[in-house]
C-alpha cells in the first residue's frame, strides 16, 4: 500500500507544478502558458529574476533550470506542499517553467523532520525501485533513474528527492534522463 502511495504522490510532484499555487487547489487547471510582456522603458530587463532561491524553493534554483533547460525562463516557480499535515516530514514541490510554458524542471523535496520519517524516506525510496531502474552512482547517497515514472530518486542523509524535466503533457516515459540527471546533479550541489 505504501508504494502506490508513494507512487501517486511522485505523480502529484509533477501535477503540484501544473497547478495554480495561488488556490491550494493541486487538480487545479494549469495557467495559460505567459504571454510575453509589452516593451516598455520602464520595464525591467527580461533576465531580471527574482533573487535565487525562491521563497519555498530553497532546495531548487532558477540558474539550475535554465541551465538544464537553456531556454529563456519564467522567473516565478510554482510551489506546493505535496502531504500537507503530515507530522513526520514535509514535502515541497518546486517546478520552474520555460517562458513559453512549454517545458519543465521539477523537484520534489521530501524533509525528514523525525526520525520516523527519515525511516520512512528511506523505505519509500527502497520500495519505489524497480527491476528497471537504472543506479546513478555519485549522486547523493544513493539515486536511481526511475525509469516507468520518468524521474531520478536520491536520498541525501535523511531526506528524499524527486527530480523530472519534461514537455508539458507529454507521457512520464518520454523525459529526458540526461537533462534530469543534469538537473539532479546542480540541485544535490547546493544541499
Amino acid at each position: 500500500m505504501r508504494l502506490i502511495r508513494f507512487a501517486a504522490l511522485a505523480t502529484v510532484v509533477v501535477l503540484a507544478g501544473c497547478a495554480d499555487t495561488t488556490s491550494g487547489d493541486p487538480a487545479a487547471p494549469a495557467p495559460a502558458a505567459p504571454s510575453a510582456p509589452a516593451a516598455s522603458a520602464t520595464a525591467p530587463a527580461a533576465t531580471a529574476a527574482p533573487a535565487s532561491p525562491a521563497a519555498g524553493c530553497g532546495f531548487h534554483r532558477i540558474e539550475d533550470a535554465t541551465a538544464v533547460l537553456n531556454a529563456p525562463m519564467n522567473p516565478e516557480p510554482r510551489t506546493s506542499e505535496v502531504e500537507p499535515g503530515a507530522k513526520d516530514t514535509k514535502f515541497l514541490s518546486c517546478v520552474y517553467w520555460t517562458a513559453d510554458g512549454t517545458r519543465y524542471a521539477n523537484v520534489g523535496h521530501r524533509e525528514a523532520l523525525t526520525a520516523a520519517g527519515a525511516a520512512d524516506n528511506k523505505s519509500q525510496f527502497s520500495n519505489q525501485r524497480t527491476a528497471d531502474a537504472v543506479g546513478i552512482p555519485g549522486l547523493g547517497d544513493d539515486a536511481y533513474w526511475d525509469t516507468p515514472n520518468g524521474q531520478i530518486l536520491v536520498l541525501v542523509g535523511d531526506d528524499l528527492l524527486l527530480i523530472s524535466t519534461g514537455v508539458k503533457d507529454a507521457p512520464q516515459t518520454g523525459r529526458s534522463q540526461p537533462d534530469t540527471t543534469k538537473l539532479a546533479t546542480l540541485v544535490v550541489s547546493h544541499l
